[in-house]
C-alpha cells in the first residue's frame, strides 16, 4: 500500500521539478508540534496592544517603546 502525501501528489511533484530545474533548494520543515511554537506567539499580541495607536519617530524610538512594553508584561 503507498503512503500519499501532499509532497507526493501531482501538483506538487511539478513544483518540486520546476524548483529543481531552476536550482533552488527545499527546506523541509518540521510537522506542527505545540512543543515547537515560537516563545513569541505569547508575547506579540500582548506587545501590540500596548503599542497600539502609537506613532514612532525612528527606529530608536520603537525599539525603546517596544523594550518598555516588553518590560511591562507580567514574567508569571
Amino acid at each position: 500500500m503507498q503512503k500519499w502525501s501532499q509532497r507526493s501528489s501531482p501538483k506538487n511533484r511539478s513544483k518540486e521539478d520546476f524548483l529543481a530545474t531552476k536550482q533552488i533548494t527545499v527546506l523541509e520543515h518540521p510537522a506542527y508540534s505545540p512543543d515547537l511554537v515560537p516563545n513569541d506567539f505569547f508575547l506579540l499580541p500582548k506587545i501590540k496592544e500596548i503599542l497600539k495607536g502609537r506613532h514612532f519617530d525612528d527606529i530608536d524610538d520603537i525599539r525603546s517603546n517596544t523594550t518598555a512594553a516588553l518590560k511591562a508584561i507580567p514574567q508569571n
